[in-house]
């Protein structure tokens, strides 16, 4: 990658590259999403047959519809922007995971965006957190409001607005798996209350999270991550955090472990927000080897690309590292300089927590055998 990709400063403290990797790998899979939104794997062909094998951020104009123009080129949509809401959120509170902080920032960029980036309103919201957003107790009470939307609607819809945002939180205090999926599923509880939408988020939030780790249960000998045992463990954290019938541990695990992206069927009528869907796609990202080629096959799926990109990318981007990500997508990113500020902030809470976690490692250590190893 070149350096001028993403921020210099270097650290052995904590896996930097690879944290970078995973936030650029969701704008940028976020971004090369927007291309096909909402189109159905045939018009995605029609419009981009010709360069699919070499998609750029500037090829949106291929399809100059009114959704695709709402965002200019080079920019990623509402998915990472709520992925920035919740990173804005940890620096505000000095890394602490305050729901109602974020649920309020949320419902103060729906109304006005960034306006910093000359945003006028925050566009993209789905139906769901649209209707959350509404309920009269928000923000102060968010997790009730998501409560009243789900059980309003039966407790049946599961779309994919609080996976997409997620990966922050499998950063943030990556060391502590208890920690990353109890964070994941407080945020997610602020516009998201059904289970499947839980257990998407504590998936792919532990999966970052493990990468980030490199215990030697999830490597193989070569130090290749081993993808299958780190599947499993998400599979227990989130099926025992979220999940109560078999079914449902059926259905999540069938989505973690799907091999081909067609079973998916991404641009399925009516169906093409289900968080399962996002977060099978992420997982088959995981699986793959070539950042480009993956979402680029994303993409050409067509569906919700946008938001199963940025989810996919964040994945495989933590995976692969900085230097898989093309850098044509990564310096072409419109806010990009913005964002580079606002990860070194993070970034600096993140290492001071660390630190604090390994002194009082050590502290406990020496308490127990005070005369040393």
């Amino acid at each position: 990658m070149a350096e001028s990709a993403h921020p210099k400063e270097n650290t052995s403290s904590y896996p930097r590259e690879q944290i970078l990797a995973t936030l650029y790998g969701q704008a940028v899979g976020d971004a090369i999403g927007l291309l096909t939104e909402f189109l159905t794997k045939q018009e995605a062909e029609e419009c981009y047959g010709n360069v699919k094998k070499q998609l750029e951020l500037e090829h949106k104009d291929l399809c100059a519809d009114f959704h695709r123009m709402s965002w200019e080129e080079g920019d990623w949509t509402d998915d990472t922007d709520q992925m920035i809401l919740i990173l804005q959120s940890l620096i505000d509170n000095d890394g602490q995971v305050i729901p109602a902080d974020f649920a309020d920032k949320l419902k103060t960029w729906s109304k006005k965006g960034f306006p910093e980036l000359n945003d006028e309103l925050g566009i993209g919201l789905g139906r769901t957190t649209k209707a959350v957003l509404s309920h009269p107790e928000y923000p102060q009470e968010s997790h009730k409001a998501s409560f009243d939307v789900w059980e309003a609607n039966r407790r049946q819809i599961a779309p994919n607005g609080a996976v997409m945002r997620t990966s922050i939180l499998g950063i943030h205090q990556y060391w502590d798996t208890d920690a990353v999926a109890d964070n994941a599923i407080a945020i997610c509880k602020t516009s998201h209350y059904d289970p499947r939408c839980q257990a998407s988020t504590v998936a792919v939030s532990v999966a970052i999270s493990l990468m980030l780790r490199k215990q030697p249960q999830h490597l193989k000998k070569n130090g290749n991550y081993d993808i299958d045992n780190i599947i499993q463990e998400c599979f227990h954290v989130a099926s025992s955090k979220c999940l109560e019938t078999d079914e449902q541990k059926k259905e999540l695990r069938k989505y973690l472990e799907c091999e081909k992206i067609k079973d998916l069927k991404l641009c399925e009528l009516g169906k093409i927000g289900y968080t399962y869907k996002c977060l099978g796609t992420g997982f088959w990202a995981l699986k793959q080897k070539d950042f480009r080629k993956a979402l680029q096959t994303i993409v050409m799926e067509g569906g919700d690309a946008d938001t199963n990109g940025a989810v996919a990318g964040a994945l495989l981007g933590c995976k692969l590292g900085m230097s898989a990500l093309p850098v044509s997508w990564v310096s072409k990113l419109k806010h990009k300089d913005w964002l580079d500020e606002k990860i070194e902030t993070f970034l600096k809470i993140l290492v001071r927590m660390k630190e604090g976690k390994t002194t009082s490692e050590a502290a406990d250590k020496a308490r127990q055998d005070p005369e040393g190893l």
